[in-house]
């Protein structure tokens, strides 16, 4: 229970961090798109305000005199009703004495409005923005101020301020919209993002479960296991203590018991540093070409002898030639794991067989054994560390269930597959193939 509490916790976290990554993500790509077509709306309204701007300098205008209210075709009355108007580009012209001149262009109401604009010489030709009141509406402009040269052939414009205002009130509304719906788009996206958060924290949870588990299991079995044979070597050692005064000959029973369970826990040790070191890829295989017949010879040649010594038959086939591109020391360990597995399960007068085989890329091993054999509903964990089954394999023989999982992790550094199926009429046939 605390530890689905401290699962469950730990996957919050997770959620949270990864939703708050998708809140920023969203965040600064919404601000960037906002940046970008405010600065595109307004560099449009400047760069025509300085066209605008240079056409006066130059006096394209000459001949036709100071700007209407309207410059844009199909002319449009800005003050046609009483709210925010759509005006558009209007030129002021302010005397020396800083009065607007050409109050007859601008008409009555534009008049009224932009009276209250007056000449600023620090903000001489810089843009800038500039919102006017009215008592029932409120416009936006943004301008620029150029002093005309005394030398302008347009004697409106020579010598006098000229004031070149656009009016952004359409273009205020449509940056509004488009924040409006920007922000709108970016809820609906951090919406489905909470979904996509909460799927990823989990997925992303369960490898780590997985391997909390295994490792805890590990650590546990571990445990258990070195807890037995030290547990046999105490017992045995304090029973000697007993008998200071026999001779070795005298206890050969308990000192060999002892150096039975010494020996049990050294390959014990052993195997559970192979799988630590594999688990932290720290232990890779290092292949390399050898010479495949020599090599499963030498392998297969001390299990003659302890076959023999067991009461057992030991039949070995070795059909390889050439070279192999594999790691000798873990195809070595592989074979050894295999074979012992079979002489430790087969009763005296069984026979473990080996086959080695080559065909073209592919090497082939078989290891069968005439012992009990592995029921079908443990053939699926066989290769599980410390999985053992219930009859024939268990630590009464020695085992430690780490074998096959050496045994398996060794294949699949080679990338290759393992199996195990029924030998008829009795036990077990190891296969394993490997791509040379």
């Amino acid at each position: 229970m605390r530890d689905r509490i401290l699962e469950h916790k730990q996957q919050i976290k997770l959620f949270i961090k990864e939703l708050i990554g998708f809140a920023i993500l969203f965040a600064i790509l919404g601000l960037i798109v906002y940046f970008f077509f405010q600065k595109s709306i307004y560099s449009n309204i400047d760069a025509g305000l300085n066209r605008q701007k240079e056409r006066i300098e130059r006096n394209t205008y000459a001949n036709e005199g100071p700007l209407s209210v309207n410059q844009r075709p199909g002319g449009f009355n800005p003050f046609n009703n009483y709210n925010n108007s759509d005006f558009q580009t209007n030129v002021i012209v302010f005397n020396k004495k800083g009065i607007i001149s050409n109050r007859g262009m601008l008409g009555q109401r534009n008049y009224k409005l932009l009276s209250k604009l007056t000449v600023k010489n620090r903000k001489l030709n810089q843009v800038e923005e500039i919102t006017l009141w009215s008592h029932n509406y409120v416009t936006t402009f943004r301008g620029i101020l150029l002093k005309v040269s005394d030398d302008n052939t347009n004697p409106e414009y020579a010598g006098n301020y000229v004031l070149i205002l656009q009016n952004i009130d359409a273009d205020l509304l449509a940056l509004h919209s488009f924040v409006e719906a920007l922000i709108v788009t970016l809820v609906f996206f951090w919406a489905i993002a909470i979904l996509i958060a909460y799927y990823l924290s989990k997925s992303s949870m369960k490898p780590i479960i997985n391997s909390w588990h295994r490792q805890k299991e590990f650590s546990s079995n571990a445990a258990h296991e070195l807890r037995t044979p030290l547990t046999v070597i105490q017992n045995q050692m304090e029973f000697l203590l007993t008998k200071p005064n026999d001779k070795v000959v005298d206890q050969i029973q308990p000192v060999s018991t002892t150096l039975e369970e010494v020996k049990h826990l050294k390959v014990l040790t052993q195997r559970l540093l192979t799988l630590a070191r594999s688990d932290s890829n720290i232990v890779q295989a290092q292949r390399s070409d050898v010479e495949l017949k020599p090599f499963f010879e030498g392998v297969l040649s001390p299990f003659n002898e302890i076959a023999t010594s067991q009461n057992k038959s030991f039949v070995d086939t070795i059909d390889v030639d050439g070279t192999g591109h594999i790691d000798a020391d873990l195809i070595k360990q592989l074979v050894v794991i295999l074979i012992d597995n079979a002489m430790k399960y087969t009763p005296k007068g069984g026979t473990v067989a080996v086959k080695i085989a080559k065909n073209h890329s592919n090497l082939k091993i078989v290891v069968s054994d005439t012992g009990n054999g592995v029921p079908d509903e443990d053939k699926a964990r066989i290769f599980e560390r410390f999985y053992r089954t219930d009859k024939s394999r268990n630590s009464k023989t020695g085992g430690t269930g780490l074998g096959l999982s050496i045994a398996k992790w060794i294949v699949d550094q080679h990338h290759g597959r393992i199996h195990v199926r029924d030998n008829h009429p009795t036990g077990s046939i190891f296969t394993v193939n490997i791509n040379l």
